[in-house]
């Protein structure tokens, strides 16, 4: 006899998309007890949900490095009030990158890469009474020790829909997965891998389709880089197979809105070509692009790993403009190897952009787990370069949440220095 399990997702703006592909993943295996299986409930109502005890229940959550620590605070008070009426389960970019540490927060579960296979098989061992840890992708602490193994293959984006059908659960519709160029600050080619995967045409037509039947007005397209739909090359765009994917989206949506290239879909701007530039710009709303830049010295985007030059960034605002389209430029400042005159190079830049009426979106460095960089010590700013960009900011050339962003790694370097587990 079957046991009856529930997983309750919890989620927010953060991780919605992640979410909405493990819903749709055991969407299409639940049967007619989807509704009973499946329930998800936004993070500040955790608190609220009641548990039955006549059912396998699990909590799953996923967490970013920068919000990791409230997660394991929600989890935490679960237990205060629940005690043992659930098994917890966390995955996303963090614990892919520390599961060791997510499990020593508390969690039962340690999901690793994607997960649409794992909740599958975490589903039917509930379901049947078989040992969870035998799940591939799935790790737990035993003894002190982290046990599990690895899944061996990607996932098949064909095979797994972005978006579930029956539980009304609208967010973007991601179109691929995975990075060739291992940025040295970047998670996403450590979780999904260094061969960028797409979904076939038809399929994403399929859910944009799906998505406009719940009313939804704002069809959202997500991919790392936005401009490497089709793209067999190393930075070269395909504009044939992007207009093809667009085009029966648009066709699709019958009236909705499109939009590609926006955040979080940045450009990488060694694909920006005029070709691809007018494909989307014959298909999507949005009017401006995000190019991704990074910074402004090229002495620090040969250590990155980016793949691309400053001029590069230039040549691509240039284009985009001349396409129709705004821009902003992403920029990040704190990487470990910055000197004064490769920091001075992004403020110079960003100035430069600003001239040529583009945004610049700042940013600071986190280190985070599973990346070259797990571990390393940001270059924090000085009192003068916080006012250089306070100027800037004033001049309405730079924003973004970068004072923010330096306290939080500062807050998690003293964390992990204090942490004698770390």
């Amino acid at each position: 006899m079957k046991s009856r399990v529930r997983f309750t997702f919890a989620f927010d703006r953060a991780c919605r998309t992640a979410v909405a592909a493990l819903i749709a993943s055991l969407d299409s295996v639940s049967g007619e007890d989807c509704a009973r299986v499946i329930r998800a409930v936004p993070y500040e109502r955790l608190r609220e949900i009641d548990f039955d005890p006549d059912i396998v229940e699990f909590i799953c959550m996923s967490a970013m490095t920068r919000n990791f620590p409230g997660r394991a605070e929600v989890l935490a008070g679960l237990k205060k009030r629940h005690g043992g009426a659930f098994r917890s389960i966390i995955g996303g970019p963090h614990a892919s990158g520390d599961p060791r540490g997510a499990l020593e927060a508390g969690f039962d579960y340690c999901c690793m890469g994607e997960g649409e296979e794992a909740i599958r098989d975490i589903f039917d061992c509930a379901a049947t009474g078989l040992e969870i840890e035998g799940t591939g992708g799935v790790f737990a602490l035993r003894d002190g020790e982290v046990v599990g193994r690895a899944r061996e293959d990607s996932a098949d984006l064909d095979g797994f829909d972005p978006l579930p059908r029956r539980v009304r659960f609208p967010t973007y519709i991601e179109v691929g997965r995975g990075c060739r160029w291992g940025c040295a600050y970047c998670q996403t080619p450590r979780i999904f891998g260094p061969t960028e995967r797409f979904r076939s045409p038809e399929l994403i037509e399929d859910m944009a389709r799906h998505y406009v039947k719940w009313e939804m007005r704002d069809v959202r397209l997500l991919l790392p880089n936005a401009l490497a739909y089709g793209s067999t090359r190393p930075g070269r765009a395909e504009p044939a197979a992007l207009d093809e994917m667009l085009g029966r989206v648009r066709a699709s949506c019958h009236g909705a809105r499109v939009y590609l290239g926006s955040f979080p879909s940045e450009v990488r701007p060694d694909y920006v070509t005029p070709e691809a530039v007018a494909v989307l710009k014959k298909h999507v709303c949005n009017e401006s692009l995000v190019i991704g830049g990074q910074s402004g010295s090229d002495r620090v985007l040969r250590w990155l790993k980016r793949g691309h030059a400053v001029d590069d960034i230039r040549r691509a605002l240039d284009v985009v403009r001349a396409g129709g389209f705004e821009a902003s430029v992403d920029l990040m400042l704190g990487f470990p190897v910055e000197e004064p005159e490769d920091r001075q190079a992004t403020f110079d830049l960003a100035r430069e952009l600003g001239a040529k009426g583009a945004r610049v979106n700042m940013h600071f460095l986190m280190p985070l787990p599973g990346t070259p960089l797990s571990g390393a010590a940001p270059r924090f700013l000085t009192g003068d370069e916080r006012r250089k960009l306070d100027r800037l900011a004033q001049q309405g050339i730079v924003r973004g949440h970068w004072r923010k962003q330096e306290e939080t790694a500062r807050e998690w370097l003293d964390r992990e220095t204090q942490d004698p587990n770390a």
